[in-house]
């Protein structure tokens, strides 16, 4: 860089220094509810757990959910200060999205509501790019290996990019390195820029700052991003020095959905301890989608700053099935869909202290948004054990939950939230969602998904067992054990070259036996087979697919999978789980699924051990899994307890 060049590039990093704090925003949230008929023809919306329900006029308009860009479609004005509105234009089979605003001389309210009755299922998700650190890939490569199954099964395209690891302690090289991967994934996406696309950060992929601003209201400071991977067409500026000089997206979008499970900062970058929460979250996160961890219907939420976040959770669960708690109360009580709140502020002590049960998790507080640095708040609620599977810094601005009432993902909660209005063009001009919350938040830059964004609600239970033998007349017949779920109608076959991810659908009828034909079979070819259901929500009804049940790649067998062990102890005193559990353990993956109902697990680094309450004596049951080759199985671990 000349002389010049970098007295220009100074200049302009000073101009972006200046402390970034946005003005008030005049909107509040209009906290709605909303019922869809069985048949889909008509919509009511209601507002009364509005403050004053009975005041201001009302406008409503609808759109086709997945428009953008403020595609609103007016309906016929409602007259007088009313509580609810019913649309009777609707069709079955379509998602429709609803927008409320009230006015009057002291109110501007607005609510946003999704619902649909029978939506078709979403069978094709696009690419995803598994990023994974270099240096942590090896140690995780079954898991790793397990998740692109998974992802495959829930209908992406995977693509596997390795990323140098980052060096936060050298900002031009740890720039350097974040250029490198972003490359490769700009490479791949321009190679098909019109389907979906996500990023998937595994390990300490390159950590970049970027602007200076101070959303929390403290110091301005230069704020971690992983949009700069996910924005396809703005110009990235940076200083001399390495740091990126935007407060807010260029080119105002990103393009790909993106989340980052990484816990080098939160192990303190202890290497064991660090490959062990990636070891224990690929694990969680299979049990999600294999519905191991239930098809949860409750949240939780609390916190004034929070509104907007806890008026999505309305549109997701319902009113009636939300709890006034935070994550360290209600949320360690039982276990939840999702959970709202401000949390603690010292990250270390979700590691000692708490034991969070949500699956997906808006946290807020001062600090929490800045994930680069160690204990982070945010990186230690996903750390928590059994559930948590994404987690983002909520208020500032406001994340957009309603998106996942009808199965949609996280990244999808998450890109909208980013991807809202244009901060170069009057407000009110380009808005999909007001309010950002508190204050006018537009394509910030520190609004990071921590997790997996490809995970989506209510999941479909899986078949199992899956089979192929030859009949007498050549053909290859294809068989699996029916889904436990009870909202499975059918199932689907799928096919690919041997060593393949790139499954193709046999047929594109649904087959309601737990068997198929293939009358054209390929030699050495892979099976894969999905259930197919009507989940029944709150927002209405949609159809999916489940996460897939692959052919072993041996015959299957039940002697393969130990599902029964028994284990005996002494009260308050700590015994150690079998070696099937250990991280180093050579052969099938086992992992405790939930914790136990009495007593604690720990782990050393290398041993899960269990210790009872002091004076316990019972048997005391651990719910694991067993994931041999391509198959899981559900297995009891019965821990006997008996006094000294």
């Amino acid at each position: 860089m000349t002389g010049k060049n970098a007295a220009t590039m100074a200049v302009v990093f000073m101009m972006c220094a200046q402390a970034l704090f946005a003005q008030k925003a005049v909107e509040d949230i209009l906290p709605l509810d909303g019922k869809i008929t069985k048949h889909g023809t008509a919509v009511e919306l209601s507002w009364f757990d509005a403050g004053r329900p009975r005041v201001g006029a009302v406008t409503v308009s609808r759109r086709i959910f997945g428009q953008r860009d403020g595609k609103w479609q007016k309906l016929p004005s409602v007259s007088g200060p009313v509580m609810r509105f019913t649309d009777d234009t609707v069709e079955p089979g379509i998602a429709y999205e609803y927008q409320v605003q009230r006015t009057a001389r002291d109110i501007v309210d607005v609510g946003y509501w999704v619902t649909g009755q029978e939506v078709r299922a979403q069978e094709f998700r696009g690419t995803v790019h598994l990023v994974v650190d270099e240096t942590v890939g090896p140690a995780i490569a079954s898991r790793l290996n397990r998740f692109e199954r998974d992802l495959a099964g829930d209908g992406w395209r995977v693509q596997r990019h390795a990323a140098p690891r980052g060096v936060p302690n050298d900002i031009l090289e740890n720039i350097k390195r974040a250029l490198v991967v972003k490359t490769s994934l700009r490479t791949a996406y321009l190679a098909d820029p019109l389907s979906k696309h996500a990023v998937v950060l595994v390990g300490h992929v390159p950590i970049v700052l970027s602007g200076r601003s101070n959303p929390d209201g403290h110091t301005a400071v230069p704020h971690a991003t992983d949009l700069f991977y996910a924005e396809m067409n703005g110009l990235w500026q940076a200083s001399p020095e390495g740091l990126l000089l935007h407060n807010q997206v260029p080119g105002d979008f990103i393009e790909m959905q993106i989340g980052r499970v990484d816990f080098a900062m939160i192990a303190g970058f202890d290497r064991d301890h660090e490959l062990h929460l990636l070891r224990s979250y690929f694990d969680k996160n299979h049990h999600w989608r294999h519905q191991l961890l239930g098809d949860l219907r409750s949240a939780y939420g609390q916190s004034p700053h929070l509104t907007v976040e806890r008026a999505g959770l309305r549109n997701i669960v319902g009113p009636a099935a939300i709890t006034e708690g935070g994550h360290h109360d209600v949320g360690e009580q039982a276990a939840w869909l999702w959970g709202v709140d401000f949390g603690d502020w010292r990250g270390a002590r979700y590691a000692t202290d708490f034991a969070n049960r949500a699956v997906f998790t808006i946290n807020f507080g001062s600090n929490k948004q800045k994930i680069e640095r160690g204990n982070n708040a945010m990186a230690a609620l996903l750390a928590q054990p059994w559930y948590t599977i994404a987690t983002g810094w909520g208020a500032r601005p406001a994340w957009w939950l309603h998106p996942m009432a009808l199965g949609g993902t996280i990244g999808d909660v998450h890109m909208r939230t980013v991807n809202n209005g244009r901060a170069r063009l009057p407000y009110r001009e380009t808005m999909d969602y007001y309010p950002t919350g508190g204050y006018l938040w537009r394509n910030p830059v520190w609004v990071n998904l921590l997790g997996d964004p490809t995970t989506h609600a209510f999941p479909l239970a899986p078949p199992a067992k899956v089979r192929t033998h030859v009949t007498a007349d050549g053909d290859l017949q294809v068989s699996w054990a029916a889904s436990p779920d009870p909202d499975v109608i059918g199932y689907k076959v799928y096919r690919a070259a041997k060593g393949s991810l790139e499954f193709r659908p046999l047929t594109a009828d649904i087959i309601e036996t737990g068997r198929f034909t293939d009358t054209a079979p390929e030699e050495n070819a892979d099976y894969m087979v999905r259930a197919y259901g009507l989940k029944q929500v709150y927002a209405g009804s949609f159809y999916t697919f489940s996460q897939g049940a692959f052919l072993q790649s041996k015959p299957y067998s039940d002697t393969a999978f130990t599902k029964a062990m028994v284990l005996s102890t002494l009260s308050g005193q700590p015994v150690v789980l079998p070696d099937a559990f250990r991280a180093d353990f050579d052969g099938p993956l086992h992992a405790v699924i939930t914790g136990p109902d009495a007593g604690h697990l720990s782990h050393d680094g290398t041993n899960w051990q269990y210790t009872s309450p002091t004076g316990f004596t019972g048997s005391v049951p651990l719910r694991f899994s067993v994931s041999v080759g391509p198959q899981t199985e559900e297995g009891l671990l019965t821990i006997n307890v008996s006094a000294p």
